[in-house]
């Protein structure tokens, strides 16, 4: 395996990487600010809190196709920066409502709708911006570099979002978040690159162009089996997440300090895995290290959970333990399948084959949420996280059955030249 170059040698690496991290803690601390907002300060029931939840994530099943294609037919760096300004002005908004004893359901539906949007834009964008300031040799650091971030962030955001909720309430964390976004969009502004463009760009229209982005995904094994598992995980962990914090919130006035006690040890255990990523990966290869640490974090959820279950004395032990090992897993698996992605498929499509797989594997978050609430409401939230992490833990299973338990080297992913030729022919890159 060729030897690993450091992102940070890369100046507007650094840039993209600080707005990550500023826009990254921000909204970790409005994921425990939001459900708090709604549950707490608002009084929403179970089946309220999971149409937040799905308004945040809804728009990953309406809009990410087209934004694919926008994404593949202009600059990405301004869509990043207005993403972000638009990000922290709804959040403004919220709070100042709260602030004025003016907030309702519907308002705060509202207002994550756009949130739940403009992160669908920035994430495609960002996704497909970073190959363009990063060489390829270097891509498997800066994006091991970025996942130990946001493992970090999330040690620090959901304690300190705890906290926040716990001390200041859930409107001044909801100004945190907002101003993280804020800052993200001023850094990414700093950055200066004179992105490609098509000398002759042929328009076609965006659904001919989002199917060309899905009908590419779907013909790449291994980027199929990606998307099925990123799916499923999604689809379990949100069912699981939206009961465990229904449960722990209303079972205790500290229940916010201690969800994110135990979101934390997710981040310990990511930041841990992150960064033994690229030891692994070259020692083990791609594939059986992302097999591995897939195996490891999708299946302790359902074992942690079931302890709890068993035991609700050791609850607290349990989830932790359970967390923290999820966390290692996920952190050696998410730098290689991310930037497996980024190269998997020509520059020229890559926004619209990352748009189909965020449209499988995001919009199941929607799903998970609804279908959260109805289980929660239903089931009880002990049965419901059950049934969310077992649904984790079968996640594993079209990755284990695909060619990329196979891959050795990141240069293996790349499409051959034949195969460039073949998808730029065919489709003219569009902006």
């Amino acid at each position: 395996m060729k030897a690993v170059s450091s992102g940070w040698s890369i100046r507007w690496f650094r840039y993209v990487w600080g707005a990550g991290t500023l826009s990254g803690l921000g909204a970790e601390i409005g994921e425990l600010a939001l459900p708090s907002l709604a549950l707490i300060t608002l009084g929403a029931t179970a089946a309220e809190a999971s149409w937040v939840r799905a308004a945040m994530l809804a728009p990953f099943l309406l809009v990410t196709l087209w934004f694919g294609v926008i994404v593949d037919r202009r600059a990405r760096r301004p869509l990043m920066i207005g993403a972000d300004l638009i990000r922290g002005a709804a959040l403004v908004m919220v709070c100042l409502l709260a602030l004025g004893d003016r907030p309702t359901i519907p308002l705060l539906v509202a207002a994550t709708a756009v949130l739940g949007t403009m992160t669908v834009l920035y994430q495609l964008a960002d996704f497909a911006f970073l190959p363009q300031i990063v060489p390829e040799r270097r891509l498997i650091d800066a994006n091991a570099k970025i996942t130990a971030t946001q493992s970090a962030i999330q040690i620090a955001g959901s304690g300190v979002g705890g906290v926040l909720v716990q001390v200041l309430t859930a409107p001044i964390a909801v100004v945190m978040n907002a101003l993280g976004y804020l800052l993200s969009g001023l850094l990414i502004s700093r950055v200066r690159l004179a992105e490609p463009r098509p000398s002759a760009p042929v328009r076609r229209s965006a659904l001919a162009e989002a199917k060309t982005g899905l009908r590419t995904l779907l013909r790449h094994p291994t980027l199929r089996a990606l998307a099925a598992e990123a799916s499923l995980w999604n689809l379990g962990n949100e069912i699981f997440m939206l009961a465990l914090a229904v449960h722990l919130l209303n079972a205790t006035a500290a229940g916010p300090m201690i969800l994110g006690l135990i979101v934390t040890c997710g981040g310990v255990g990511a930041f841990a895995g992150s960064m033994s990523s690229a030891r692994l990966t070259a020692r083990y290869g791609y594939g059986r290290s992302l097999l591995i640490s897939l195996v490891l974090g999708n299946t302790a959820p359902l074992l942690g959970v079931l302890g709890a279950a068993l035991v609700p004395s050791g609850a607290f032990p349990f989830l932790s333990a359970a967390f923290l090992l999820s966390g290692i897993g996920s952190g050696v698996a998410n730098s290689q399948s991310t930037s497996i992605r980024q190269i998997a498929v020509a520059e020229e499509v890559r926004g619209r084959v990352n748009a189909g797989y965020r449209l499988a594997s995001w919009g199941a978050l929607s799903i998970g949420a609804l279908l959260g609430g109805v289980l929660a409401t239903i089931l009880g939230t002990v049965t419901a996280a059950i049934a969310g992490t077992a649904l984790m833990a079968l996640s594993t299973l079209p990755v284990a059955l695909s060619p990329a338990r196979h891959v050795r080297t990141i240069e293996e992913a790349a499409p051959r030249p034949a195969e460039r030729g073949d998808v730029s022919a065919a489709e003219p890159c569009p902006r």
